[in-house]
């Protein structure tokens, strides 16, 4: 019986540097599901949730992806919001002609860093909306984020986007994030 035990660690220590290999997720994949949480925070589809139950979901949610001082960059707005509480007033009051939203992030490609303590994502965000009275809507928007590693975690710093895709002819590099080469 003693004789197994060190057999038995061999053992145990193989599988679990054999889990960590092939199992543990990358930098990269950490990353796309923070994308993936942040684009199933922002939409719905036909809730019945009231404006402060939403409220509170987001304000809590918010709190895990968004560092306190996130920036939002969007050109309809004309300014810079700054804050998770900001965030979390600018998507309570969207449209209420709008029946569901849904976000899809999967476009977007990732860079880190050499020290892979940030990462940039940047593509088209695919917007589309159900309106209570009317077509379905749909919008691509070029879209920059970058995320910091705190604490072990991808928090996202900063995010801004380019007018809608209808309007970027008329104006150019609005984003003040760029892609690396």
């Amino acid at each position: 019986m003693k004789r197994g035990l060190p057999f038995l660690g061999i053992a145990l220590g193989a599988a679990l540097i054999g889990h960590a290999l092939f199992f543990s997720k990358t930098e990269e994949e950490r990353v796309r599901l923070r994308l993936d949480e942040l684009a199933t925070s922002v939409g719905w589809k036909g809730t019945s949730e009231s404006a402060s139950l939403r409220g509170a979901r987001l304000r809590k949610v918010f709190g895990l992806l968004f560092s306190k001082d996130v920036a939002l960059a969007i050109p309809e707005l004309g300014a810079v919001e700054q804050g998770r509480a900001a965030l979390v007033e600018l998507a309570l009051a969207t449209p209420e002609e709008f029946t569901s939203l849904e976000v899809d992030l999967g476009a977007l490609r990732i860079h880190l860093d050499e020290s892979k303590e940030h990462a940039l994502a940047v593509g088209d965000a695919h917007l589309t909306g159900e309106r209570r009275s009317g077509p379905r809507s749909t919008d691509d928007r070029a879209i920059s984020i970058r995320l910091d590693r705190i604490e072990g975690e991808w928090i996202i710093v900063n995010i801004a986007t380019a007018r809608a895709q209808k309007d970027r002819a008329e104006k150019s590099g609005v984003a003040p994030l760029k892609e690396p080469n």
